[in-house]
């Protein structure tokens, strides 16, 4: 079977390796892993991995994000946010579930979101996503 740690690199489509600097807006619609330097912003409808030697300089936006390395930004996860033992969040967080392991750092604010945010929002979308009539 494989571990925790090979699905997450399996299920990612896109990687930023080590070697690797990133300047400018990252979009992805799948999932993204982060091992060397973004300065920009991260946005993605899959989740973001950020390895332990992973640094973004930059907002991030995902579904689920697993921090082992360093954000500096804001970040806005839909679903979980998990700051490994290694991991360092400095700026202010979104997201309905948090966890934070024993040694993980982060700095700033935090909201947690609700179901009932996240359907108030969607319906705000969609109203403005609509033509005006």
């Amino acid at each position: 079977m494989f571990s925790k740690q090979e699905k997450q690199i399996s299920n990612v489509d896109t990687v930023i390796g080590g070697a690797t600097t990133f300047e400018g807006n990252l979009n992805s619609d799948a999932s993204v892993r982060i091992d060397g330097v973004v300065t920009g912003s991260v946005t993605c409808k899959g989740d973001v991995v950020v390895g332990s030697d992973g640094k973004i300089e930059a907002e991030v936006h995902g579904r689920d994000l697993t921090v082992a390395g360093t954000i500096n930004g804001d970040v806005h996860a839909s679903g979980s946010l998990k700051i490994e033992s290694t991991g360092v969040i400095n700026g202010d967080i979104s997201m309905r579930i948090f966890v934070i392991d024993e040694g993980g750092t982060f700095t700033g604010n935090s909201q947690m979101i609700t179901d009932e945010q996240k359907k108030s929002k969607g319906k705000v979308q969609e109203q403005s996503e609509k033509p005006a009539s």
